[in-house]
């Protein structure tokens, strides 16, 4: 016969396992997913106007004087 604390940790050893198997298939899905090649083109344009609009508004910034503390 089984103890409940056993039990429990039979419940907390699966419960582990099956958390790592979900992030592990979790991760191979985010891999898959930021290997193609259509959401590598996105992000490489949504890199680019994020560095234009970043350079933009750094020029916009740098005419407020901003205090030293």
């Amino acid at each position: 016969m089984t103890t409940p604390e056993g039990e429990r940790r039979v419940q907390d050893a699966v419960w582990r396992h099956a958390r790592t198997r979900t992030f592990a298939e979790a991760e191979d899905v985010i891999s898959a997913v930021l290997s193609d090649p259509g959401v590598q083109a996105a992000r490489e344009r949504v890199e680019a106007a994020e560095t234009e609009l970043g350079m933009e508004l750094c020029v916009r910034l740098q005419r407020f004087p901003f205090p030293v503390a």
